[in-house]
């Protein structure tokens, strides 16, 4: 708990960034739709012209027919994820302020518990490498389960 609330408070912007990562990714995603739909005009008047044979023109075609249908199939996803996101924005707003009032946080007490977690999901004890590990994951209240990824990269000071 320490180490998420510094972390949030120590990176707040890095913290935002990377929980709005898609947004980049949906640009990119956008930019080559739009450089595939050049490629095809040229390659199609290079075609007509007759300084693309056919085969070579159908090959060609249908590779970029393929790579806009999974960028379109992409970009559909990424915009329900965005959507997702920023209906989530002033929840990480709240969060972020929730995370301020703890920065001197010595203890753990019941209502701090209430105040910032949802819920804790304790998985099965793992044996296998010689010794018992369990994982436990905590639901923060507003934003859901941090990834212990992403708190790593906030304390070392990279993000998404």
């Amino acid at each position: 708990m320490r180490l998420t609330i510094a972390c949030v408070a120590n990176h707040e912007e890095q913290f935002r960034k990377a929980m709005a990562a898609k947004r980049r990714q949906l640009t990119q995603a956008e930019r080559r739709i739009e450089e595939l739909d050049r490629l095809f005009k040229r390659i199609y008047e290079d075609n007509a012209n007759g300084k693309l044979s056919d085969s070579r023109f159908q090959m060609l075609s249908d590779d970029y027919e393929q790579e806009q249908e999974e960028l379109r199939e992409k970009l559909l996803r990424l915009n329900e994820e965005i959507n997702e996101q920023e209906e989530q924005t002033e929840n990480i707003d709240r969060f972020i302020s929730k995370v301020r009032k703890y920065l001197d946080l010595d203890e753990l007490t019941p209502s701090v518990l209430n105040d910032m977690v949802k819920a804790v999901h304790v998985h099965a004890p793992d044996k296998s490498k010689g010794h018992r590990e369990q994982q436990i994951d905590i639901s923060y209240d507003l934003v859901g389960i941090l990834p212990a990824s992403l708190l790593n990269d906030l304390q070392n000071g990279e993000t998404a």
